[in-house]
């Protein structure tokens, strides 16, 4: 309830003030809205014969059924009235596309204009009867929430901004820039103000500046489509002086620096030996301002969790945000918190995201130009730098919330099904892809660990400067290590003729057979998929156990771990490739599926693995 001076008003317009806005850090609201949208959405994955013959499946839309006749009664009666047809559209659908076509509809005419000065009056015309509780305004209140989305959300939040016109005196009014205010305030002019801030909420060219501490980029500047990361000691300088580098942004923190008050004190926190900050703009394009901070916050962090997955450090809130529209500053945070230096500064964590970082955005640039991340891919990634924590740099290092080996199963197996799901393909089908990869993969790593072995106990060994000289005439660097096969085998003679163990011998001339002998290529490739294959059988027991409750030792549990980390991580690959590259799901796995097959087909054209890596090598120069 309100404890702030109000002006005065009716009785019953201060309890519509009082249940608009939603509660700090309040769940969003499951409404008709919400359940015809899940409707809709499980209608598209379901094929056309599991929708008429699968009892889950019929027990499903049975439940969902239920869902929207209860929510419907719901409603208040104006918007009732207007949603009528809709609502029976969605009711007789005869098939699976039919609903989905009405969802959709349904979804448009939720979130209108219309629609949503509707439940507003029905929320009205409740308040006004002396006997209306608290509770049902609120079921009133929550439908509006839901039709304002993710703004209602908000610190700006149109909600509170309908709220204020309605019970907020003319001085306050007049102090919110976006609220004009005429001579007198009215009952009417108040409805009216209100209902103004529910359906035309603050809008245009959104440009949102957002500071991160434990936080370092490679260069001083890297750009992924609308994002733009800034390192503050370097742009900051150059944006104030009249005699510096010139860069894309630059003007614009100029005109912003006169409004931005904390840009001054990022500027002094940003020269500062320990100091690991960078300055981050989002252009979200022609939109509302409500809901501006978290859409960028949750741009930048799908971006920066491939980093965080991939080895790096989480950046962290320095709690400085700014607002502009249309080039004007609207909203601003109360100021610069950065984090105090670390006793052990762990450059090599945040090195590595940096590093990370800026392959990420090159990557990415074209793709994020285009439209930002899938929430079902945004999504899959924040699940799988969840599931990172078991071990992370966060966890060891900066008191991040350990995830546990259960826990972090579940998450990967989520990450999956959303993968799955945003590129269109069965899960069946994608995990199959999966499990050739990681087949071959561990039938490269078994051979290439196997030749490189006596390289790599150079150290041990009195002829250090021959064995550093061989290394370098097989290996070469690319992000990680690349093996020659065929100049494995050229110089199979100089790297036999190396001391080394007994095992360590055995190993390499296993290696060098398989390599040589398309008949031992096979057989390794059949061993790695008979034990991936039980790998993937007994991952699908774990995660039956953790999600239904069964019995799980920790034995079990940990022997699938690395299969669901690599598989997932595999996952999250091919859906950023998706993403970047706009190539089918289809496509894509199917292309998984052919590496196996091509490579099979070598094997029964008699091709060693030496000849065709010599034949890729030779194509290449």
């Amino acid at each position: 309830m309100r404890t702030r001076q109000t002006a005065a008003v009716s009785d019953w317009l201060v309890s519509v003030a009082d249940v608009l806005p939603l509660a700090h850090r309040a769940v969003a609201p499951y409404t008709l809205g919400e359940a015809v949208a899940e409707f809709g959405a499980y209608a598209r994955g379901i094929d056309a014969h599991s929708w008429r013959k699968s009892r889950p499946v019929l027990n499903y839309r049975n439940s969902l059924g239920r869902e929207i006749e209860a929510q419907s009664e719901r409603l208040g009666n104006q918007l009732s009235s207007f949603l009528a047809p809709l609502i029976d559209d969605v009711r007789r659908a005869a098939d699976g596309n039919g609903v989905v076509a009405a969802a959709s509809q349904f979804r448009k005419v939720w979130h209108s204009r219309a629609a949503t000065s509707q439940a507003f009056r029905d929320l009205c015309d409740a308040a006004k009867c002396p006997e209306t509780t608290s509770s049902a305004l609120r079921e009133l209140s929550a439908i509006l929430a839901s039709q304002v989305g993710p703004a209602a959300h908000d610190a700006f939040s149109p909600l509170r901004d309908a709220s204020d016109a309605l019970v907020s005196t003319e001085e306050e009014l007049r102090w919110r820039r976006s609220m004009p205010v005429p001579g007198t305030l009215s009952e009417a002019r108040r409805l009216e103000m209100a209902e103004e801030s529910l359906l035309f909420p603050p809008a245009g060219r959104i440009v949102v500046w957002i500071v991160y501490a434990r936080a370092t980029l490679w260069g001083m500047r890297a750009a992924a489509g609308p994002i733009t990361f800034l390192r503050p000691e370097w742009a900051l300088p150059n944006a104030f002086e009249s005699d510096h580098q010139d860069f894309p942004e630059r003007t614009e923190l100029r005109e912003l620096r006169s409004h931005v008050h904390w840009l001054d004190d990022l500027h002094h926190e940003s020269l500062k030996p320990e100091s690991r900050l960078v300055l981050a703009r989002v252009d979200l394009g022609k939109r509302q301002v409500s809901g501006a901070v978290e859409e960028a916050r949750r741009r930048i962090d799908a971006v920066v969790s491939i980093a965080v997955q991939a080895g790096g450090v989480s950046w962290q809130s320095a709690g400085a945000t700014a607002v502009a529209v249309d080039g004007r500053v609207h909203t601003l945070s109360p100021g610069l918190a950065p984090r105090g230096p670390l006793k052990d500064d762990d450059s090599y964590g945040m090195g590595a995201t940096a590093e990370v970082l800026t392959s990420v955005a090159d990557q990415l640039d074209t793709a994020l130009s285009k439209g930002p991340m899938p929430d079902r891919l945004v999504e899959a990634l924040t699940s799988l730098r969840e599931a990172r924590m078991t071990d992370h740099r966060d966890a060891l290092f900066y008191g991040a919330r350990r995830v546990t080996p259960r826990i972090a199963t579940a998450l990967e197996d989520h990450a999956i099904e959303l993968i799955a799901s945003e590129l269109g393909v069965r899960p069946e089908r994608l995990a199959d892809a999966l499990q050739r990869r990681e087949a071959l993969d561990h039938a490269d790593q078994y051979v290439l660990s196997s030749l490189m072995s006596p390289l790599d106990t150079a150290w041990t060994h009195g002829d250090r400067d021959g064995r550093r000289e061989l290394e370098q005439e097989i290996t070469h660097y690319d992000g990680g290590r690349i093996v020659s096969i065929a100049k494995a085998v050229a110089l199979q003679d100089e790297i036999c003729s190396l001391t080394m163990t007994p095992l360590q011998r055995a190993d390499l001339e296993t290696a060098l057979a398989i390599c040589t002998d398309p008949a031992r290529e096979r057989q390794l490739l059949e061993d790695s998929w008979a034990h991936t294959t039980l790998l993937r059988e007994r991952h699908r027991r774990v995660r039956n156990a953790v999600n239904h409750g069964l019995p799980l030792g920790a034995i079990m549990l940990n022997s699938v771990r690395a299969y669901a980390a690599e598989t997932s991580h595999a996952a999250l690959n091919i859906a950023l490739t998706w993403f970047k590259n706009g190539e089918s799901g289809g496509v894509l796995l199917k292309r998984e599926e052919e590496a196996w097959g091509e490579r099979m087909a070598r094997i029964d054209n008699g091709d060693s693995w030496a000849v065709e890596d010599a034949r890729i090598n030779d194509a290449s120069e």
